[in-house]
């Protein structure tokens, strides 16, 4: 399940709200705040990390790969704006990191994906996301053990640990009032149409794409209108995404994963008539 949907390109369109997330996580926020350059170049900083997360479900190496990306994170403690000491490798907070790519990952498919998931996918998908989580090589302890605890423990983060850290609040300013001019990602010729369509779509998905639990305990504001909006884009993503091809579905790790995993059943395929004739 999780290699069906991780590198999907439309998660994009809920990874935003996935980021705002993680920074209303006091030791996450406080970490972004003070070990990283990501408000003075976030989309580099994006661009960057995502392949190698991703990597550690595609990879053909994944838990190499997953303890180089835990390892990237041994210097990142301190103290934040309240005094608490934080730890980026204390297991709590390395799971929740972990937990809103899972989040995010589930809401791409119940939200712009026709398919709908039964209640035995849900929790394949959860336990493919905990395998994810294993392959980093930290504590399994803060892990829940099935998708029905993930979800009681998913809401008390919502509810009791988040809070409206310094990161996440200049990241819900940027969402709601900056544009979307320099997008390393998108051709030059898109750049007229960034206002009238790009900073739109961000807007909605970072904001839109946040727990409501979420957005009514900090009062982020989200009109009906916008909710509506939301539910358009919903409906538009999930309509047209049929006709993209497969091959234009996924990003550049999946689609490398992918390539190297159809050719070892290839190769695996031809093996075996010559071992059975030996």
């Amino acid at each position: 399940m999780l290699w069906r949907y991780a590198g999907d390109h439309r998660l994009g369109l809920t990874g935003l709200s996935a980021g705002i997330l993680q920074l209303m996580h006091p030791a996450i926020g406080a970490g972004v705040a003070e070990h990283s350059a990501f408000f003075e170049d976030p989309w580099d900083r994006i661009l960057r990390s995502i392949p190698q997360i991703l990597g550690v479900v595609y990879d053909p190496e994944p838990e190499a790969l997953g303890h180089r990306v835990r390892d990237y994170h041994r210097t990142i403690k301190g103290v934040d704006h309240r005094g608490r000491p934080y730890n980026a490798l204390a297991p709590a907070t390395f799971w929740f990191a972990h937990a809103t790519f899972q989040h995010a990952v589930k809401q791409m498919v119940d939200r712009f994906d026709h398919h709908r998931l039964t209640a035995s996918e849900r929790d394949g998908l959860y336990l493919d996301g905990v395998e994810w989580y294993r392959r980093y090589g930290v504590s399994m302890r803060p892990v829940p053990t099935g998708y029905a605890a993930f979800r009681i423990e998913w809401q008390r983060q919502c509810g009791e640990v988040l809070e409206m850290t310094p990161a996440a609040e200049r990241a819900v300013d940027i969402a709601l009032h900056a544009g979307s001019q320099d997008l390393p990602f998108l051709p030059l010729w898109t750049r007229p149409l960034q206002p009238l369509v790009v900073s739109p779509v961000l807007r909605l998905t970072a904001i839109g794409g946040l727990p409501g639990a979420v957005r009514k305990r900090f009062a982020i504001p989200w009109r009906p209108d916008e909710e509506a909006e939301y539910r358009v884009l919903q409906l538009a993503v999930r309509e047209g995404w049929r006709f993209v091809l497969p091959g234009l579905r996924y990003g550049p790790t999946a689609a490398a994963g992918r390539r190297t995993a159809a050719e070892r059943r290839r190769t695996a395929a031809a093996e075996r008539p010559r071992a059975a004739a030996s």
